[in-house]
């Protein structure tokens, strides 16, 4: 678990502007700034919160990247969204 990699994605996409609307539009480009495996880049890109936990990234960061990528808190834990 890239957990450097992964908290910075989540704290930049809330803080960066325009990071968000990148993200939406090519997130490939987006991920491949940050130090993450590519499991992980693929459960980021489809927002799989549950793939992401069960690998140790921490739950608070996790649910701050998920609410700033649009995934309603009900959905998190589905399988992607």
């Amino acid at each position: 678990m890239s957990i450097v990699g992964l908290n910075q994605l989540a704290r930049d996409l809330e803080h960066i502007p325009g990071l968000c609307e990148r993200f939406a539009s090519d997130p490939a480009e987006v991920l491949a700034s940050y130090p993450l495996a590519d499991q992980e880049r693929t459960a980021v890109g489809r927002k799989d919160a549950a793939w992401l936990l069960q690998a140790g990234m921490n739950p608070v960061a996790l649910r701050n990247l998920m609410v700033t990528l649009g995934v309603a808190h009900h959905e998190m834990y589905s399988e992607g969204v």
